[in-house]
């Protein structure tokens, strides 16, 4: 049987010969391709190239990526993210300039309001209990507990200017500044701080004619009466010769004289926070004038003896002391009615509100009252509040009644804390009970001669006393012993 075996050898031969031709043109095409390249066309060969896949080309693996990426970081990529940072950077600066104008102005805005909080040392419950007395100090029932935190008065000033005896004080509502009369008919300023004379209003000559159409600048009688207006702009002071005069407070000049008086003027009081003025004379009537337009509003009547003091506060009221006649009389402006109350065994020559519903009274019979505007009598009534007080018993006149007279009150408005005086030379500090059912001796200043006139600064920190060798409204004693001088005393509270 025939057949064939098919050699391998033959085979492969085949093959090796196709291989041959092939890579001969393979080298004629690479022949061509350079001569492509030498007639200027390479960009086609790269782009072939490029497209051919060489088998035995190796895959990198991701470490390898990892690598060939830093090393672009650190060669070609420095320049970019150079410039990112720079771009990041400039818009971080932006909003860092808004912020930090934003943080500013909160700063200052903060310290702005420290500021204000530290000049008025007020904090939230100081402020809460500020809105509170304000809104009690308007129904006039504020009565602040504050006597117990002060120590003893200390001497801080002895100003000496006037002549003759010291007869009335006031003090500016802005605690600067004290105004003095006297029966030497001069009016002086001085500065509570330093106790120096700021002006001197000198007397008059007295004129030969009186009559209303001849201007009178000044006093040529004694000055019993002064007040000052709580902006400070108006001061008016009182004589023996029925006349008013308006100053100017700061300046000292004079503005009006105010006529309508038949008798001496015992007393001036301002309504707080108006440029309404009260007026008390020994012609038994008061007047109320109207100093924004110079003029007399209206007259009041009721007293049976010479008025000898008065005061007011908020409300548009007044109360008046009536000497003699042994009544303290409130007198309501706008409901056209009076309140009177009785309870001292003699005359009542001096008189002080502590709030619109309460006062303190004294007179010639040594007694001390506390009163509210809803009883006719007395809540407290003291005697001898000045008998027991130290005196030196040879400097005073053994004429001088037993009863020790009691000649100037003066009450911290609002609070607790009472000053009173005597012709003994004594100022007694004194404190009301919350039921002002009780007075509390405090401390006692020993002075010589008759303290005609008291007064307090509105925040406490001085008392002013005008001390002269006669009383106040005549000459019924003499301490020869005495100076006529103003003394201001600085009241200190506890450092507790």
């Amino acid at each position: 049987m025939p057949f064939f075996i098919r050699k391998p050898n033959s085979e492969s031969k085949d093959k090796k010969r196709k291989k041959l031709l092939k890579s001969e043109n393979a080298k004629k095409k690479t022949k061509s391709t350079s001569s492509e390249f030498t007639n200027g066309h390479t960009n086609k060969k790269s782009k072939k190239q490029n497209d051919i896949i060489d088998e035995n080309e190796e895959i990198p693996s991701d470490s390898d990526l990892e690598e060939d990426d830093e090393q672009n970081r650190q060669t070609n990529g420095t320049v970019r993210l150079d410039n990112l940072l720079l771009n990041e950077e400039d818009d971080d600066d932006d909003e860092n300039n808004v912020h930090e104008q934003r943080l500013k102005r909160a700063k200052e805005y903060i310290e702005q309001i420290a500021k204000q909080e530290k000049e008025r040392e007020l904090d939230r419950d100081a402020v809460s209990e500020r809105l509170r007395d304000d809104v009690l100090e308007q129904a006039g029932k504020l009565h602040r507990q504050v006597a117990s935190n002060y120590s003893q008065p200390v001497l801080l000033h002895t100003c000496r200017g006037h002549q003759q005896s010291v007869t009335c004080v006031c003090i500016s509502n802005d605690n600067k500044y004290a105004f003095t009369g006297s029966k030497d008919c001069s009016i002086i300023k001085w500065c509570l701080l330093t106790g120096k004379k700021l002006h001197l209003i000198r007397r008059l000559v007295k004129p030969t004619e009186t009559n209303e159409r001849v201007p009178i600048v000044g006093h040529y009688d004694h000055i019993l009466a002064i007040s000052i207006s709580t902006d400070g702009q108006f001061l008016v002071t009182g004589d023996r010769a029925d006349l008013i005069q308006v100053w100017n407070a700061k300046t000292c000049q004079h503005l009006k004289t105010l006529r309508g008086h038949q008798g001496p003027i015992t007393g001036l009081a301002f309504r707080r926070n108006s440029h309404q003025l009260f007026s008390a004379s020994q012609d038994r009537s008061v007047k109320l004038w109207n100093l924004d337009e110079m003029t007399y509003v209206e007259t009041l009547f009721g007293h049976q003896e010479p008025i000898q003091a008065i005061d007011a506060l908020m409300r548009e009221r007044c109360v008046t002391a009536g000497g003699r006649d042994g009544s303290l009389r409130l007198w309501k402006i706008v409901e056209e009615s009076h309140l009177m109350f009785t309870g001292h065994r003699g005359s009542i020559d001096c008189v002080a509100l502590i709030n619109d519903e309460h006062m303190v009274s004294g007179g010639d019979d040594g007694c001390i009252a506390l009163w509210s505007t809803g009883k006719r009598r007395p809540l407290y009534n003291l005697p001898r509040a000045h008998k027991f007080t130290s005196f030196d018993p040879l400097v005073i006149p053994s004429s001088l009644p037993d009863d020790f007279w009691i000649t100037a009150l003066a009450s911290l408005r609002y609070t607790d804390l009472l000053a009173s005086g005597s012709f003994n030379g004594t100022i007694q500090l004194w404190k009301s009970t919350p039921e002002f059912n009780h007075l509390i001796p405090l401390f006692t200043i020993s002075q010589v001669g008759f303290v005609n006139d008291l007064k307090f600064s509105s925040d406490g920190s001085y008392l002013v006393a005008g001390i002269g060798q006669e009383h106040r409204l005549g000459r019924w004693w003499t301490v020869k012993s005495a100076k006529n001088a103003v003394l201001i005393y600085k009241l200190d509270k506890h450092t507790n």
